[in-house]
């Protein structure tokens, strides 16, 4: 892309820990967060696998992003004394490899709340995956994939055109409510309103400060964290000490609360993300001057067409969404329009399809094909791998209960079993008592 990434987010490959260590000497390299706590569960000594305060504890440790490192440090060592686990191997090298994969450590970083796992990553393999063959030759795969881009564009177009139709439902009689619904596109102001909800119902001022500039405020939440906040009377600048707006580009609960107090109407625009805004290319279908974002302006008259014309048929399938033979009638209308369109240019036979081929790269297909695609290899592993003893256990829990014709009791057991089954919940039992 001509530049190095920001961040790189992998599993725990040395490889590649290397890698980006010696090639991206800029760029910041996170662990997925996920993967590492779920092999908590195996690391663990069996008698904190149920043991609900050592979950929490270790969850509020780990994920939290309000606590600076020198905490998530403390709370740590808290942690691995309660429960004696400061000799564990596993837990003091990933203690040692903190600053890869703690979320602590990437306060300062702006990752938009996306990047945090490969779950990304993951999700558009399985979306690609739709689209596209393995054993596709390169120009199925370049015409797979430019239809993905296309079915990502349509769907962003349309949930643009959602947003620009669509009047979110207030639940606070605050007017910045109001103004970030006006703003925000759907997705971002319902985290917002959550955010807002927050500050109405929970959150309280503790003290403040205004004898100097800029003013300082405290503030008491929900979970019983107190934030520092400031505010610029010169340019109505808001930060917080949560740094939630610079990680996500979202206005925390926090500042929510101080411009209340500070009664003001509308959201500043220094604390406008501009990703998140509505976008004015919907604003153009319907002929609305978009000149109130200075970022966005469309003088691609090409863009402008595409636009209007998407607005029209989005807004010709809602109105007869409701009524199948207006969806006939549409149907048939727009088949009469692509004929008329595309007459010349419509093909339909697979011979048709090839010559064009043919003449656009400018070579004819060889009859023998020397070289084929190499074999399909699995990169999840052979399959023959031995399950854990969580997986286990799982795959039992889903199985259904049946009834022992010998004990009468409900479980996953019969009658030749039923002894077996019996001396084994006696060891377990008396292995419970003496731990």
């Amino acid at each position: 892309m001509g530049i190095a990434p920001k961040l790189i987010i992998t599993d725990q490959d040395l490889g590649i820990k290397v890698a980006v260590e010696k090639v991206l000497v800029n760029t910041r390299h996170r662990w997925c967060t996920w993967h590492i706590m779920a092999k908590v569960a195996e690391k663990v000594p069996k008698s904190l696998l149920g043991n609900y305060e050592f979950k929490k504890d270790l969850n509020s440790c780990v994920w939290s992003e309000l606590i600076e490192p020198t905490e998530f440090e403390d709370k740590w060592k808290t942690v691995m004394e309660t429960y004696e686990l400061e000799g564990a191997e596993w837990f003091v090298s990933m203690f040692e490899s903190r600053k890869f994969w703690v979320p602590a450590y990437f306060r300062d970083f702006p990752n938009s709340s996306l990047i945090k796992t490969t779950s990304v990553s993951e999700s558009q393999n399985s979306f690609f995956k739709r689209y596209t063959q393995s054993r596709a030759n390169l120009v199925v795969f370049l015409m797979n994939f430019n239809n993905v881009v296309d079915a990502q564009g349509n769907h962003s177009a349309k949930l643009d055109y959602m947003d620009s139709n669509t009047i979110a439902k207030m639940k606070t009689e605050w007017s910045l409510e109001k103004h970030a619904s006006t703003i925000f596109t759907d997705g971002a102001f319902k985290e917002i309103q959550e955010q807002i909800l927050e500050a109405y119902n929970h959150c309280s001022l503790v003290s403040i400060s205004n004898d100097s500039s800029p003013e300082v405020y405290k503030v008491l939440d929900h979970f019983s964290n107190t934030c520092t906040v400031t505010f610029s009377m010169e340019d109505s600048v808001c930060q917080c000490g949560c740094k939630m707006f610079s990680r996500t580009g979202l206005v925390c609960c926090h500042i929510f609360l101080v411009l209340k107090n500070k009664k003001m109407r509308l959201i500043p625009e220094n604390l406008i993300g501009g990703r998140m805004l509505k976008s004015p290319l919907v604003k153009a279908v319907h002929v609305v001057q978009c000149q109130d974002v200075a970022t966005h302006v469309y003088v691609d008259e090409k863009k402008k067409a595409q636009a209007i014309l998407l607005g029209e048929m989005l807004g010709r399938y809602q109105a007869v969404s409701v009524d199948i033979d207006q969806i006939h009638e549409l149907t048939s209308i727009v088949r009469e329009a692509r004929q008329q369109i595309f007459a010349d240019g419509i093909v339909t036979s697979t011979a048709q399809k090839k010559k064009l081929m043919e003449e656009f790269y400018g070579a004819e297909a060889p009859q023998e094909v020397d070289v084929q695609p190499p074999e399909v290899i699995n990169t999840k592993g052979c399959g023959s791998r031995l399950p854990s003893r969580v997986e286990k256990a799982l795959k039992l829990k889903r199985k259904p209960l049946r009834q022992c014709k010998k004990c009468q009791k409900w479980g996953h057991h019969d009658s030749r079993n039923c002894d077996k089954f019996e001396e084994k919940e006696k060891r377990r039992s008396r292995r419970n008592s003496e731990v």
